[in-house]
Parts: C-alpha cells; sequence; structure tokens
C-alpha cells in the first residue's frame, strides 16, 4: 500500500498516467482537483508515518547489538527510515519528527523544517553508508549501499528545493 499510494501522490497527479479505473476520488486526483480531504493524500501521509513507525520500533528492538546481521538489519531499517522521510520531506515539506528515542505510544510530536529533515536524511544515509550490506551482495529485493547511494543523489538533486542550497557536485559523487 505504501508504494501505490505513492504512485498515486506522484504519478497519477501529472499527464503521465491516464486512470480508467473507478475508484474513490481517483478522478479528483487525475483532474488535479484534490486537497486534504483525499482520502489517497491521507493515506500516503498515514503509510509514511506508518513505515517511519515501523522503522523506529526495529531499530529500538535492535538497539546496540553487534551481532552482524542484527547490525544489518538495524542499517536497512534506517534506511527505510530514511526513504520515508525523503518521501515525506519531498511530498509535504515540513512534517511531524519521531525517532526510536521517542516515547512509545500517543503524544503530539515536533515538527520539522524541510531543511533540518534534509540534513537528518542525508546524515542518516552517510551514517550508514558503511554499515549497510555492500552493493549488488543483498538478497533480492532488499536495500544495500546502491540504494543508499540512490537516495543521496535525489536529494542531493533537489537540495536547492528543500533547503535554498544547491548541491549539484554532490550528485555527480552519489
Amino acid at each position: 500500500q505504501y508504494l501505490r499510494a505513492l504512485w498515486y501522490g506522484q504519478e497519477l497527479t501529472t499527464d503521465e498516467a491516464v486512470w480508467q479505473y473507478f475508484d474513490t476520488n481517483i478522478y479528483a486526483m487525475h483532474d488535479m482537483n484534490w486537497g486534504p480531504e483525499s482520502i489517497h493524500i491521507k493515506s500516503l501521509y498515514a503509510r509514511l508515518f506508518y513505515q517511519i513507525s515501523l522503522a523506529n520500533e526495529l531499530i529500538r528492538r535492535i538497539g546496540d547489538s553487534t551481532e552482524s546481521d542484527l547490525v544489518a538489519y538495524k542499517a536497512e531499517a534506517r534506511f527505510l527510515r530514511a526513504l520515508a522521510y525523503w518521501h515525506a520531506m519531498d511530498l509535504f515539506a515540513n512534517v511531524p519528527f519521531v525517532t526510536e528515542n521517542d516515547p512509545i505510544g500517543a503524544f503530539l510530536p515536533p515538527q520539522i523544517q524541510r531543511a533540518d529533515l534534509f540534513d537528518y536524511v542525508e546524515s542518516e544515509l552517510l551514517a550508514i553508508e558503511n554499515e549497510i550490506v555492500p552493493a549488488r551482495q543483498n538478497e533480492y529485493g532488499r536495500a544495500d549501499q546502491g540504494a543508499v547511494w540512490m537516495i543521496l543523489a535525489k536529494i542531493y538533486l533537489n537540495a536547492e528545493v528543500y533547503t535554498t542550497t544547491p548541491r549539484y557536485s554532490d550528485v555527480i559523487t552519489y
């Protein structure tokens, strides 16, 4: 559902997609006639933060383990959290911010500014770059260094939007 919601938000709202199947509010999105009340926008937002919550819980449970498999799993969980925060930063700008260090349960998380979230996503990806499985060495469908480099290149490509500072030379690096 995460990828479907992301596709709805990023592709269905463009002229790149043509939609023929009837579904709740799909035509409104396709016709660029949507807003915060759209179930698909709400669903995308909810999926992003559900993903972040799951990643935070796995990171919390693994803790400071030095077992090699758990270190790799923790790096992947941090990658998935960074991926979700990148999508949130890209699509919604200033969003609620929680990590594994925040309390579990109902509380109002602080809102983070887009530029600060950019810094966080970048720092997470750089921190796990050498902890995650090397590029093309992980099982099919699992994150590795290549995935980390891809997100770094993508956030650097749009860094001027996120932070007002262009980072094009970093795009070339990654």
